[in-house]
């Protein structure tokens, strides 16, 4: 599938057919502190928390697009400008998915764009197997900790995370495998859980194009789920 392609399509396509091109309306893009993306949690080993990553937030006509990225840029962008940019980089990525949110999160097309806060991720991992049980096995790419807590309790699960911090490390008598070990856990599973932020690093289409069903997670996907036809999961998302 050509993600970034078909992205910059229904983009383009949807400023154009609800009239915000050559409005010069401006998406602020900037990084988030902490404290301001995800509040304060109970536990602290969230990646954003441990300076892993940022959120990048966008805003357009108050309403906020997030995605979580490991680079940024924090720049103006006029609305019609954004599909035109070159998607080659986790920075350029990041403002354009964040813009992305923020227009169809404005218009109506997508909800959960903005991520949850303080006991919320704890809670939004309370809910997971009311989507994931009775699916096999599952493969969590990028570890999220309290989701690795959660389906290693609940069933045979592998994952798989670009942290060499978090490389492994365990959870549940789960081993967090380099991000290489991704394709033979793709086979190995039946249902592959991953972050959201695969569209930001580029990893997404080894995720759509495995051969596996894939449920992606989290705010940054928001308004990408909506155009892909992709299954998400973002249980406390805003």
């Amino acid at each position: 599938m050509d993600v970034y392609g078909t992205l910059r399509d229904a983009f383009a396509a949807t400023v154009e057919s609800n009239g915000l091109a050559g409005r010069r309306i401006s998406i602020t893009c900037r990084a988030l502190a902490p404290v301001e993306a995800i509040g304060n949690p109970e536990h602290a080993d969230y990646p954003i928390l441990k300076g892993k990553e940022v959120m990048v937030e966008a805003t357009f006509e108050g309403a906020r697009g997030q995605a979580f990225a490991g680079a940024y840029t924090n720049a103006d962008y006029v609305v019609e400008d954004l599909p035109r940019m070159a998607l080659d980089s986790d920075a350029s990525r990041a403002s354009f998915i964040a813009g992305l949110n923020a227009v169809y999160r404005h218009l109506g097309l997508c909800d959960g764009t903005v991520h949850c806060r303080d006991a919320e991720p704890k809670e939004c991992a309370g809910h997971l197997m009311e989507r994931l049980a009775g699916r096999g096995r599952v493969l969590l790419v990028g570890q999220q900790p309290r989701f690795l807590e959660t389906l290693a309790a609940a069933t045979e699960t592998r994952a798989v995370d670009l942290d060499p911090d978090n490389i492994g490390s365990t959870a549940g008598g789960v081993t967090v495998e380099p991000p290489e070990n991704t394709a033979d856990a793709l086979r190995w599973c039946d249902v592959a859980f991953a972050t959201g932020s695969t569209l930001v690093n580029g990893s997404i289409t080894g995720l759509v194009d495995g051969g596996k069903p894939v449920v992606f997670y989290g705010v940054t996907v928001a308004a990408a789920a909506t155009i892909l036809g992709l299954e998400r999961y973002c249980h406390c998302g805003r």
